[in-house]
């Protein structure tokens, strides 16, 4: 047979081929199975994984169906079921759909846990009393999980966000599988010789079976004992573990444990924060009252602005007083001045010698002011408004009443 001779059918065909397969081979089938991963959504229809000690599958119940129950399916319940085997053709995924569902008892994971926990219940494991208080300071943060897991980068995301200088040691382990219970047993050993003031233990939520490490004997007893106050944040907030139950602080979510652990830095920087504004406030405050009592002293005060300016004005007046008086002054000294250049112009006898007169001088430069000085023949300058001129006395007459000087030989 070649390719040319098989039937070419699109994905959807194919699913829809298998799914009536399925529904005409196994119309109706009765299984005894252990509830797990029970989830009731929004529209009433329930979603559930169906196994046993081999295998698993995928089951959902109608809420139609649902209605009918007289109980509420749980987690570990044990219970006989009518089911439809099918396909979920969108996705190609095998599930069944639940006809009817009866409640027969709990799954033996259950009752292992539900035994577990009485037992360590009684011998006070997880009394209160016996649980450490939250560290005064937390300095270095220790963390133990899967390096793989969505877990760990929520953790260290939200202490990067809330707690940012605060160091985190990771202490790796498996989280899930047979070899789980001794890796985190490591872990553990190892933080506990750390130097770390808290411990975050935590995984993503799962199945029972996906969280049964965390409710390993060995394992809650290490951490009922260790050293330093612990937060368990396994699984979802509807999941429960023993290692929640026997640590110090249970979380609902690992990120919720991430912000329990870092609540000390959180709480340190709002208590910084609410003093810097206290003090803020308070010196605001002083200010104010200080501001008030200079306002109230400079009223008390003379204002020396007031003052400067009365000065400037005295001043301005007795420089315009000065200066009046000093121009009064000069103007009086001007006329005075005035009045003695005249009366000196007045004597002066150039203005007289200006008229047509003539100032006789000797021959010592002096003035000759009567006849009675001169001899004939004697020389004489004649001095003139613009000029001097030489003679010589060749007479000499006296005014009548007055007798003659006799003249020289």
């Amino acid at each position: 047979m070649t390719d040319q001779d098989l039937p070419l059918l699109s994905v959807s065909g194919l699913n829809r081929l298998v799914a009536q397969a399925i529904t005409q081979k196994f119309p109706l089938v009765r299984l005894n199975a252990e509830l797990s991963q029970v989830v009731q959504a929004a529209s009433g229809h329930w979603y559930f994984t169906v196994k046993d000690t081999q295998a698993s599958l995928r089951a959902v119940m109608f809420r139609k169906e649902a209605a009918q129950l007289a109980f509420r399916p749980a987690e570990g319940m044990q219970v006989s079921l009518r089911v439809a085997p099918g396909l979920y053709e969108p996705k190609g995924e095998f599930q069944c759909r639940i006809l009817a569902m009866a409640q027969e008892g709990q799954g033996s994971l259950f009752e292992r846990f539900q035994r577990l926990k009485s037992l360590l219940a009684a011998e006070g494991l997880f009394d209160p009393a016996r649980k450490k208080p939250f560290p005064q300071r937390v300095r270095r943060i220790g963390l133990i999980t899967s390096l793989g897991a969505a877990a760990f980068r929520d953790i260290l995301v939200t202490l990067g966000r809330h707690a940012p200088r605060i160091p985190v040691t990771v202490f790796p382990s498996l989280v899930q599988g047979a070899d789980a219970p001794a890796a985190l047993l490591s872990a553990l050993g190892r933080a506990a010789n750390a130097p770390i003031d808290l411990l975050v233990l935590a995984r993503g939520g799962g199945s029972l079976e996906d969280l049964w490490a965390f409710n390993d004997e060995r394992l809650v007893r290490a951490l009922a004992g260790f050293p330093v106050y612990t937060v368990s944040g396994v699984g979802h907030e509807t999941d429960f573990s023993l290692s929640d139950l026997v640590a110090d602080h249970r979380a609902a979510t690992p990120t919720a444990a991430a912000l329990w652990a870092s609540q000390r830095e959180q709480e340190a920087w709002q208590w910084l924060g609410e003093t810097l504004h206290r003090q803020s406030r308070a010196m605001q405050r002083r200010l104010a009252v200080a501001q008030q009592q200079l306002d109230r002293a400079g009223l008390s005060l003379p204002n020396p602005r007031a003052r400067l300016a009365l000065q400037k004005m005295r001043w301005s007046r007795m420089a315009g007083l000065f200066m009046t008086l000093g121009k009064n002054r000069i103007q009086s000294e001007r006329s005075r001045l005035e009045v003695l250049g005249g009366r000196l112009a007045a004597l002066d006898p150039m203005a007289v010698l200006s008229r047509g007169y003539a100032l006789v001088l000797d021959d010592q430069a002096g003035p000759v002011s009567s006849v009675q000085g001169l001899t004939v023949g004697q020389p004489v300058a004649l001095a003139f408004g613009d000029g001097k001129a030489r003679a010589s006395i060749t007479e000499i007459s006296q005014a009548e009443g007055k007798p003659d000087k006799p003249s020289r030989p």
